[in-house]
């Protein structure tokens, strides 16, 4: 696993493999697997303030809009965002995108078994050849229910320009903040 995160040289490669590693492993709930995943790789994927009765794939995906983070084509390491996947409605569940294939992406996400893989097809939603089952009663598919995208690449680098926007000069200076010292 180690070596697997040398050898990843991109942001989005790096949260792939971590998330690869957690499959089978326990985890709260699919917003908790993100927000550890990603923080792992020094990404806080929390929009303050929360609004009342915003749920965490909502609050998430609000950050990814705040940050131009959002995307509608896949790559590695990217958040995945699904609507409808109980009956609350709106934005309900997040992945991690692990592979992209052309139009076939498989997604690290924490459903009731635990933490799984799963699979989505963009150009053929309704397939269940292709798709997996991601809300029982309706049944739905993955295809279905998928609502987007979001880059690790713009929601990393764009923390670093919100934090330099509040500190003082010795972010301008590329020394960090006092609050926020920058890492080596």
């Amino acid at each position: 696993m180690l070596l697997a995160l040398l050898l990843a040289s991109s942001l989005g490669d790096r949260i792939a493999h971590r998330a690869d590693a957690a499959v089978g492993h326990p985890a709260t709930d699919c917003t908790s697997l993100a927000r550890s995943i990603y923080s792992r790789e020094g990404i806080e994927l929390v929009a303050e303030p929360e609004r009342p009765g915003e749920n965490g794939v909502t609050n998430i995906h609000r950050l990814a809009r705040a940050r131009r983070a959002l995307r509608s084509r896949p790559r590695r390491g990217d958040l995945v965002f699904f609507r409808n996947t109980t009956g609350r409605g709106g934005l309900t569940h997040i992945g991690i995108v692990d592979r992209v294939h052309g139009s076939r992406v498989t997604f690290v996400n924490r459903i009731s078994k635990g933490v799984v893989r799963s699979r989505l097809d963009l150009r053929h939603p309704h397939s269940r050849k292709s798709n997996d089952v991601l809300r029982r009663s309706p049944r739905r598919l993955t295809g279905e229910l998928a609502a987007g995208f979001a880059s690790p690449d713009r929601l990393s680098a764009s923390r670093a320009r919100t934090r330099c926007r509040r500190a003082d000069t010795a972010c301008r200076s590329g020394r960090g903040s006092a609050r926020n010292p920058r890492r080596s």
